[in-house]
């Protein structure tokens, strides 16, 4: 398997391994990955676009669902009132607590299949793999 099929397999096994593990009732896959991309002190709609790889007409939509579920809620820049903040409300921020517990332990449970060593080794050439990943990403901006 070369490298391009291998990253193709990984990311079809990682979500369905993540819409299998982490899920809430009412709270699509894509509505768990807005939360969990929205920082504490929340994220401009621009962001949370470019974050999730999604049209900007596709994140108003996931967001005004989100607000409907009282999770979210917009805030406009007070400089620059094009410039909307999307943040979480205190159920919001319960929510990601849960959804970030359950990541936490599907983790654990991958850790626990590998020896410290082979861990150590495993998380530091993933975390080299996202850094890689990343660049690419910074240099397409």
């Amino acid at each position: 398997m070369n490298s391009g099929e291998l990253i193709s397999s990984l990311l079809i096994d990682l979500q369905r391994l993540f819409k299998n593990e982490v899920t809430f009732k009412d709270i699509s896959y894509s509505q768990i990955l807005a939360l969990i991309s929205i920082s504490d002190r929340g994220v401009e709609m621009s962001t949370l676009s470019w974050d999730l790889a999604l049209d900007n007409s596709t994140v108003t939509r996931l967001v005004n669902r989100l607000e409907k579920k009282n999770l979210v809620f917009r805030k406009k820049s007070k400089k620059d009132k094009r410039l909307v903040k999307v943040c979480l409300t205190k159920e919001g921020e319960a929510i990601q607590n849960k959804i970030e517990e359950k990541i936490d332990f599907l983790g654990s449970k991958i850790e626990s299949q590998f020896s410290y060593d082979k861990k150590i080794d495993i998380l530091n050439n993933l975390s080299s793999f996202q850094w890689i990943i990343k660049k690419l990403f910074l240099t397409k901006k």
